[in-house]
C-alpha cells in the first residue's frame, strides 16, 4: 500500500528550457544542464562563463567614469591630497583599502574615514567637516556609500568647496547627489558589483587592468563579504583575486583561520570576511582597516587584535543566543509567524547575525532589536518565500525609518511604539497565505537517478568560485549500513549509506545515530565535498527525513515508553477530531507508521507532511512516534490517535481511540524482579558508564531495553534515583519505596 505524501523536498524550477537544450547540445546530461540554467548560465552567457577574460567590461561603460578619472588624474598630477570615505563592513573596508593602497603606491597622500556602527551607515557630513579642521583635501571619494546622501554632500561642497566623487553600488534614490556619481545601477552592463568591485573598476579605469590586478585580492574579499552573486564580472573578479592572493596580511589571516594554502571563496565567506566584519560589529572598524592596509608585510600584532575582536564577537553572540533561547516560546512564534526578540543591552552590531540564526532555526522571519536612547534599532531577516521589504513597508507608519531589500531589513522604532509595531507586523504576517510559511527544501538533482557523485564534483569544480549558498544540493534516498555520533556531546552524525557514500551531519544530527544505524531508510539532501583526511567524496547534510523501516520498531516502542503517562484521558469522537483537522497549525500523533497508514485515508491525512521521531518544523504535520523532546507547544491543535487506555505526556492534546496495527508495541512485562535487576545494575555502574551503557553492559539478553526504560521511569517517579545527566545518577537511600505506589508501575500490571 502506498500513499502520495505531501512533498518536503522540491526540485529547483527550470525557467529557461531553451538554455537547457543549448547546454545539452554541448554534451551535458539534462540534470547538469538544468543545474547550470538555474544558476543563470545558458545560451546567452555560457561562452563568457567558460572564458573568464571576456567577462570583464570596459570600466568606461560605467556612466561618469571618464569624468571621475579625469578629476582624479588631475589631483594626482598636481600633488593633491585625497580623502576616502568608506563603510564599516568587509565591502566598505576593502573598497577603502583598494583606493588608499593604489594612491599610496602612486605617491598620492590620502586618508581614510570609516564611521562606527553607532554612527550608522552612509556618509556623515560632520565626519568630513571634522577631518578638514586638521587638514585640507583636494578631493573626497566615497566608496560603498554616498549615493543616498545628497544633503550631506551638498553641505560638504557648500561649506568646504571640495570636489566630491561618489562610488557606490546600492539602489539609486529619487534624487542623486550633485556631483560625479559612479554606480553600476546607472547603466553598466553588470549591475551587481560590490562596493569593492566599483572601487576596483575605478583603479582599472585610471591605470589599466594589469595594475588593477594587484588589488584584486581585496576586491575578491569585498565581493564575497557583501554576498554578491558570483556571476558574470563578479565571478571573473573573484577568480582573479584568488589567483593573485598575495596580500601578506590577508594570507597570514587566512593561515591563522585554518584555511588551506589555496584559499577558496568558501574560505573567505566562512573564515575571513566574518573576522573583518567583527571589528565593526564589536569594536573599531579601524582594527580591520589597519590589517587591510598592511599589504606588503604581515603585522601579527594587528592581525591578533582582529582575531581578539572576533573571539569577543563569538562570546557576545553566545551570550545573546543563550538569552534569546529563553525568550523563545514556540507557540507564540508559530502564532505570530515570526521570531521577535529584543533586549535593551544587546550589541547593536550583532543583531543581523542573531536574526539570521533564528531565521534558520525556525524557518520564519526573525526580528531582533536593542535600545538606542529612546528608540529600538533592529535588524530583520526573511525567508525565501517572503518579501521582507514589502512587509515592513506596510508597517512604516509605526517606524522612525527602515531600509533594505527582500531578504534583509534594518529599521528603528520609538520605544513607546514597540508593542504597536509588533502587533502590526504580526497582523500583516497572519494575513498572508499559510503556504508561504511552510518549510521547503530545494535540491538540484537526484544522485543515482540523474548522475553520480563524480559528475557532481566535476560540475562543482567547473562552477568555482562558489559561495556556500550556491553549492549543488543533491537528493538521495537510500538505507543506512552504519552510523555513529561524534564530537562534543555526540552532536554530529557520520553515516555510511548502502550506496557507499559517507554522510556527515553537524550540530543537530547526532541524535539520529542510534536510530538509523541498523538499516534505517532515509531521504536526504546533501552537498558533496572531498574529505580532508580520507580524500574520499562525502556528503554534508542539508536535511534528512526518515522513511518507515523495520529497524525503527524498537524505537517506536521506546518512545511510547518514554512519553507514557498513567493519567486518565478523555477520548473524543470523530466529529471533534474533524473540527480540529481544519486548523492550519496541527499535529497528528500515531504510535507507529503502520497505524498511520491504516487511518490515513479515513481522516484525509495525505496532504500533511510526515515526521518520524523528530520535528521538521512544518505547520501541519503527522508525527510518528515522537521523541520526548518533540515540541508540541508550537501547534494550536494536537490530536493523538491512541490505543484506548494509553496516553502520552502531552498537555495540549485531545485523544481519539483507534485499533493499533501493531499490538505487540504495547506488550511489556514489568515485575518487581525486573525492577530489582535494573536497580542492581545501576548500583554496579562506574562513573565512566553512561546510563544507557548500564543496559548494554549488564542487562542485554536478560531484559529488554523497554523494560529497562520503564523501570528507570518508575525509579524517577518514586524518587529512588535522580538522573543528573547521561553519565550521573544520584541514589536516595533515606527510605524504602513500595513499587505499587508508582502509577507507571501499576499501569504496566494491566494486561494490554
Amino acid at each position: 500500500m502506498f500513499y502520495e505524501m505531501k512533498q518536503k523536498y522540491y526540485k529547483r524550477i527550470v525557467e529557461d528550457e531553451q538554455s537547457v537544450q543549448y547546454l545539452m547540445s554541448k554534451g551535458m546530461p539534462r540534470a547538469i544542464a538544468e543545474t547550470l540554467s538555474v544558476r543563470k548560465i545558458g545560451k546567452d552567457n555560457y561562452e563568457k562563463f567558460v572564458d573568464d577574460k571576456s567577462a570583464f567590461y570596459s570600466p568606461f561603460e560605467m556612466p561618469n567614469m571618464a569624468a571621475a578619472v579625469e578629476t582624479i588624474q588631475y589631483v594626482m598630477e598636481c600633488g593633491g591630497k585625497i580623502l576616502i570615505y568608506g563603510d564599516y563592513d568587509a565591502d566598505g573596508l576593502t573598497a577603502s583599502s583598494i583606493l588608499s593602497l593604489f594612491f599610496s603606491d602612486n605617491g598620492v597622500e590620502n586618508d581614510v574615514i570609516i564611521p562606527t556602527r553607532d554612527e550608522g551607515y552612509g556618509l556623515h557630513a560632520e565626519n568630513v567637516l571634522r577631518a578638514f579642521e586638521t587638514d585640507f583635501y583636494d578631493l573626497l571619494i566615497t566608496v560603498d556609500c554616498g549615493i543616498s546622501n545628497a544633503e550631506d554632500i551638498n553641505r560638504i561642497v557648500s561649506e568646504l568647496g571640495v570636489e566630491v566623487i561618489v562610488t557606490d553600488h546600492h539602489e539609486l534614490p529619487e534624487v542623486l547627489p550633485d556631483c560625479i556619481c559612479i554606480n553600476p545601477k546607472m547603466g553598466y552592463p553588470f549591475s551587481y558589483l560590490a562596493g569593492a568591485g566599483v572601487a576596483w573598476k575605478l583603479v582599472e579605469a585610471i591605470a589599466g587592468i594589469d595594475v588593477a590586478a594587484k588589488y584584486s585580492d581585496l576586491a575578491c574579499v569585498g565581493t564575497i563579504g557583501d554576498i554578491m552573486p558570483l556571476q558574470d564580472e563578479n565571478r571573473a573578479l573573484v577568480k582573479m583575486g584568488l589567483s593573485n592572493w598575495r596580500h601578506k596580511s590577508l594570507k597570514k589571516l587566512a593561515e591563522l583561520s585554518n584555511c588551506p594554502s589555496n584559499v577558496t571563496a568558501n574560505d573567505i565567506a566562512l573564515r575571513i570576511a566574518p573576522k573583518i566584519n567583527a571589528a565593526g560589529r564589536v569594536g573599531s572598524p579601524h582594527a580591520a582597516l589597519d590589517v587591510l592596509l598592511c599589504r606588503d608585510k604581515s603585522d601579527l600584532g594587528k592581525i591578533n587584535k582582529l582575531l581578539e575582536l572576533n573571539e569577543k564577537r563569538k562570546q557576545l553572540l553566545e551570550e545573546i543566543t543563550a538569552q534569546s533561547d529563553l525568550m523563545c516560546d514556540s507557540k507564540v512564534i508559530a502564532k505570530e509567524r515570526m521570531v521577535f526578540l529584543y533586549n535593551d543591552r544587546w550589541q547593536r552590531g550583532l543583531l543581523g547575525i542573531v536574526a539570521s540564526r533564528y531565521k534558520e532555526k525556525y524557518k520564519l522571519p526573525a526580528v531582533v532589536l536593542t535600545l538606542d536612547e529612546d528608540c529600538y534599532v533592529g535588524s530583520a531577516r526573511g525567508t525565501e518565500s517572503l518579501n521582507l521589504f514589502e512587509i515592513f513597508a506596510q508597517c512604516k507608519d509605526c517606524l522612525v525609518k527602515f531600509g533594505g531589500h527582500k531578504a534583509s531589513v534594518g529599521f528603528s522604532v520609538s520605544a513607546n511604539r514597540l508593542s504597536e509595531f509588533r502587533q502590526k507586523l504580526t497582523t500583516v504576517l497572519q494575513s498572508m497565505s499559510p503556504e508561504l510559511f511552510e518549510k521547503r527544501f530545494y535540491y538540484d538533482l537526484e544522485l543515482g537517478k540523474d548522475c553520480d557523485t563524480a559528475c557532481v564534483m566535476k560540475l562543482t569544480e567547473k562552477l568555482q568560485p562558489m559561495l556556500p549558498q550556491d553549492k549543488i544540493v543533491c537528493r538521495l534516498t537510500d538505507s543506512v549500513k552504519f552510523a555513529n555520533s561524534f564530537g562534543k556531546d555526540d552532536a554530529h552524525l557520520s553515516a555510511t549509506l548502502s550506496c557507499g557514500l559517507e554522510i556527515k551531519g553537524f550540530f543537530k544530527y547526532g541524535i539520529l545515530a542510534p536510530i538509523i544505524r541498523n538499516g534505517g531508510n532515509v531521504d536526504l539532501l546533501c552537498t558533496l565535498e572531498t574529505d580532508n583526511y580520507t580524500h574520499e567524496i562525502c556528503g554534508i547534510l542539508e536535511d534528512i527525513s526518515l522513511n518507515n523501516s523495520v529497524c525503527y520498531d524498537e524505537f517506536y516502542k521506546l518512545n511510547l515508553l518514554k512519553n507514557f503517562s498513567a493519567d486518565k484521558r478523555m477520548f473524543v469522537d470523530k466529529d471533534v477530531v474533524a473540527r480540529h483537522m481544519l486548523c492550519d497549525s496541527l499535529a497528528v500523533i500515531f504510535d507507529d507508521y503502520e497505524t498511520y497508514l491504516k487511518y490515513c485515508n479515513e481522516y484525509n491525512l495525505t496532504d500533511m507532511c510526515v515526521d518520524v521521531f523528530l520535528d521538521s518544523g512544518q505547520n501541519k504535520t503527522v508525527v510518528i512516534s515522537p521523541t520526548p523532546q518533540y515540541d508540541f507547544g508550537r501547534f494550536d491543535k494536537v490530536v493523538y490517535f491512541a490505543r484506548e487506555g494509553i496516553s502520552l505526556s502531552i498537555a495540549n492534546a485531545i485523544y481519539t481511540a483507534v485499533a493499533p496495527a501493531r499490538k505487540e508495541l504495547y506488550d511489556l512485562e514489568l515485575t518487581r524482579d525486573v525492577c530489582a535487576k535494573v536497580y542492581s545494575a545501576l548500583r554496579r555502574k562506574s562513573k565512566f558508564d553512561s546510563v544507557n551503557a548500564v543496559y548494554d553492559k549488564y542487562l542485554v539478553g536478560n531484559l529488554s531495553i523497554g523494560q529497562f526504560t520503564v523501570a528507570l521511569r518508575v525509579f524517577e517517579e518514586l524518587k529512588i534515583i535522580k538522573t543528573i545527566d547521561k553519565y550521573s545518577v544520584e541514589f536516595n537511600d533515606s527510605e524504602k519505596r513500595d513499587l505499587t505506589t508508582s502509577s507507571i508501575f501499576r499501569a504496566f500490571q494491566i494486561k494490554r
